[in-house]
């Protein structure tokens, strides 16, 4: 069996369930958008959530705003790609990570529009952290891209005796994220659940989908190490 039929089985085993998942994301928020007593109860939540807060939790839920913010999230993918590309000297990977990151994140934003579920009254919190301005709130931009870039990071380092320390440290951050939008009072809970769901499908997708086109590309290569042995059999005669 070819490298390329294994990978078009792989595809339709692992894509279609992926696919599937993100059809079921965009359809619960519909209905969520749609349900006023939800979004109250929701609502509810985020009010004892903004109760809680301290000068240090502040501190970080506000850090976690600035670094996943669109204008840093695009620093941080520069660097990401240029230290892949330096460490691996393969464009492939760098390209790969490029792809996995940034399909899902743009994912996301036409999710927003489908869905258009407007942001919490962050008006009526106790303590107004962060004012976002209108917006739409499923799902987390912030929670997404976060989920997105440190599952790239853990694709590209599959062959790393590291990768168990990198995925530890991942699960960390996404949950630090997803929490500190609800903790901000920008999102509701089901918004950082869904994006988290959301992020790891579409992840599972893009690469799954990318290692099929790697396949037939590497099958219809020709065989390079053929081409001299031909040639110098044909010297030999």
């Amino acid at each position: 069996m070819s490298a390329a039929i294994r990978q078009l089985r792989q595809f339709t085993d692992v894509a279609l369930p992926a696919l599937g998942t993100i059809l079921a994301v965009i359809t619960v928020g519909m209905l969520m958008k749609s349900s006023a007593g939800w979004t109250s109860m929701e609502m509810g939540i985020l009010r004892r959530v903004n109760l809680m807060h301290t000068p240090q939790l502040d501190g970080v839920a506000r850090g976690i705003d600035w670094l996943f913010s669109p204008p840093v999230a695009v620093v941080l993918v520069l660097i990401a790609t240029g230290s892949i590309l330096l460490a691996t000297r393969k464009p492939r990977v760098a390209i790969q990570f490029v792809l996995i990151v940034m399909m899902p994140t743009f994912g996301a934003a036409v999710i927003k529009l489908l869905v258009q579920r407007p942001r919490p009254d962050i008006a009526s919190l106790p303590h107004i952290l962060v004012l976002e301005p209108g917006g739409l709130s499923f799902p987390s931009g912030h929670t997404s891209f976060a989920a997105c870039f440190l599952l790239g990071l853990i694709v590209v380092a599959a062959r790393q005796r590291w990768r168990p320390l990198l995925i530890i440290a991942a699960v960390v951050v996404a949950l630090a994220t997803a929490a500190s939008r609800v903790y901000l009072g920008v999102h509701y809970p089901s918004d950082v659940v869904a994006s988290i769901v959301y992020g790891t499908s579409a992840v599972t997708l893009v690469n799954v989908f990318w290692s099929l086109v790697m396949a037939h590309l590497n099958e219809r290569r020709p065989d390079v190490q053929a081409v001299p042995a031909y040639r110098g059999e044909a010297d030999a005669d």
